[in-house]
């Protein structure tokens, strides 16, 4: 049997064209058809839904204000709430200023005592008052300071550094020798930096360039009067 193709090339040409062109129209506007409904899901959320849950929100928030209202004493507990609530980062943040006592001793001399401290934690400064054997040994104090370093452990690593800065001798005079030897008067201030009293370090010392027996011992007490 002999089959014969009657169709011309031209005509397959046109016939594959036109069921391109059907799918793409189909495909157009089932893409169009997505895009509308995904128009009308948006606009029926923003519109509706939306509105709805902001309004179910304001009734939540006006209905525990009602609530609290209610209560004897709100205020107060809500005030000691809040108290509460900011205990623990203070208890964080709190200095432990009681070391400087113990940190005074390791850069002092023996032949140096203190008539008054004061610490302002604020400015971070330290001022000592007190009296020496000579002018040298006013000077020892001083360079004490400036070469200190301050070791500690912290976070498991343990580190150093400059504890001490901006030393400055605010008054210096010589008087009649006194009863202990001491005729040189002096006031001090110096910067101090904070991680001396940081309540999360461990194993802190402080190392100056002057031998051990120059120096207070730790159970040495340096001040005399009312110092603070």
């Amino acid at each position: 049997m002999i089959e014969i193709n009657l169709l011309p090339g031209v005509k397959k040409e046109f016939l594959k064209a036109q069921q391109v062109k059907h799918a793409v129209v189909v495909g157009s506007i089932l893409i169009s058809v997505l895009a509308v409904t995904v128009l009308v899901l948006l606009f029926a959320y923003v519109q509706i839904v939306q509105p709805q849950h902001q309004k179910n929100i304001q009734t939540d928030i006006d209905s525990g204000i009602k609530d609290l209202k209610a209560k004897d004493n709100a205020v107060k507990i809500v005030t000691v709430q809040g108290a509460l609530e900011q205990i623990p980062g203070l208890q964080d943040k709190k200095m432990i200023t009681s070391n400087i006592f113990a940190d005074i001793t390791a850069f002092t001399p023996k032949s140096v005592s203190y008539s008054n401290i004061k610490l302002d934690v604020t400015a971070g400064t330290l001022v000592l008052q007190g009296t020496a054997s000579n002018f040298e040994q006013a000077n020892v104090l001083a360079n004490n300071l400036k070469s200190a370093k301050f070791e500690y452990t912290q976070d498991d690593s343990r580190q150093t550094k400059t504890p001490f800065s901006n030393v400055i001798f605010d008054g210096l005079s010589q008087s009649q020798q006194t009863q202990d030897g001491k005729s040189v008067s002096f006031q001090l201030t110096f910067t101090v930096d904070p991680i001396l009293f940081d309540q999360s370090i461990k194993d802190g010392k402080i190392i100056v360039n002057a031998s051990s027996e120059n120096l207070l011992l730790p159970s040495d007490k340096p001040f005399v009067g009312g110092a603070q």
